[in-house]
């Protein structure tokens, strides 16, 4: 299956996460580049599109679309970017950065919410939504500390763990014939 990644990442977490993935995927990658990149107009609503792709999406099967939720929000960027290739996605992988913990996925400013629109927008298209939620390499003790949780950035110091679990069964489903064990 022929793959695309796409990102928008305002803090580096996203991009971290798009990067990993197109390596273990071997695939191509590209940044969602907005035409005015002003984080708090965008979790406003107020967006005034983005840049044309470089890439022509119709040549892959599969878009792993990766960003931020920013307060609950399916963010600018990545809505414009569902609504406009809507028709030309043929599936679509949803993998979000994220400061809610996934005890709080169904609260206002969790994830969940964002989740619901992309499947809601892309209906069978949506194939997977997957969320690695800062918390998750963050001390049990460090967990609820807000300051902290918006200073972290997903990186491979901190890569570990619960959070790298959860990758590497996303990798798993994604690419099966890479993960399978010789038999003898």
């Amino acid at each position: 299956m022929k793959s695309l990644v796409l990102y928008y990442s305002g803090t580096g977490s996203s991009r971290y996460l798009a990067e990993r993935m197109a390596r273990e995927l071997q695939c191509d990658i590209e940044a969602i580049r907005p035409r005015w990149d002003v984080p708090f107009l965008m979790m406003s609503g107020l967006h005034l599109g983005n840049k044309e792709l470089r890439t022509d999406i119709d040549h892959y099967d599969r878009i792993v679309l990766c960003g931020p939720v920013w307060m609950g929000q399916f963010i600018a960027p990545l809505k414009s970017f569902v609504k406009k290739y809507r028709n030309h996605i043929r599936e679509l992988v949803f993998v979000t950065s994220c400061g809610s913990s996934d005890e709080k996925k169904d609260e206002k400013f969790g994830y969940e919410q964002v989740f619901k629109q992309v499947r809601t927008l892309l209906n069978e298209k949506c194939k997977h939504c997957v969320a690695f939620p800062i918390p998750l390499v963050l001390p049990e003790d460090k967990k609820n500390d807000s300051e902290l949780l918006m200073k972290t950035r997903l990186n491979d110091a901190n890569f570990k763990g619960e959070i790298l679990e959860r990758w590497e069964g996303l990798m798993r489903e994604l690419n099966p014939n890479q993960h399978l064990q010789p038999t003898f």
